[in-house]
């Protein structure tokens, strides 16, 4: 007996309405929700892009030292500036001049050979927006794939 002197005639709580059938789907709505909500976020995120990028096709591991896929260029950082080396020129990415000299150059190269594949060989000192401005100055070029791959070191094994 209560203080006020009533009994609940049920004690069910909050289930006492309904259908007894019913009671565990609606137990179970709140759980239920969530699972499709993640499941929602999951195919919504996947679609979404934040910002622009470049993408970049990686070499696969049929590529073998010393095989070429094409045009071969090396990037390397020395003090304060990026310096790409390719066809036995020497081009600065910091400087708008030499960019664009390196972009028409291998544009000509690139119509020699017919390929459209350029492969980078970078020493992992490289800063990672010195590689965007690289892949964008290529594309300029002509290139539609560029292949990052890093040049092993002889004392390595």
């Amino acid at each position: 007996m209560s203080p006020w002197g009533w009994r609940p005639e049920r004690t069910e709580g909050i289930w006492r309405h309904g259908a007894p059938c019913l009671k565990p789907i609606i137990s179970a709505a709140p759980w239920i929700t969530v699972v499709l909500l993640l499941v929602m976020l999951w195919i919504v995120g996947g679609s979404l892009v934040a910002a622009k990028g470049v993408v970049v096709d990686l070499p696969g591991p049929g590529l073998a030292d010393g095989e070429s896929t094409g045009p071969v260029a090396l990037v390397m950082p020395v003090k304060h500036e990026t310096l790409v080396f390719f066809d036995d020129a020497r081009y600065l990415l910091g400087d708008g001049a030499s960019a664009a000299a390196f972009a028409e150059h291998l544009s000509a190269s690139l119509a020699k050979s017919g390929r459209k594949t350029l492969l980078a060989l970078a020493d992992r000192r490289v800063a990672c927006g010195d590689l965007m401005r690289f892949a964008e100055l290529a594309r300029q070029g002509g290139v539609t794939r560029v292949l990052f791959a890093e040049k092993k070191a002889e004392t390595e094994e």
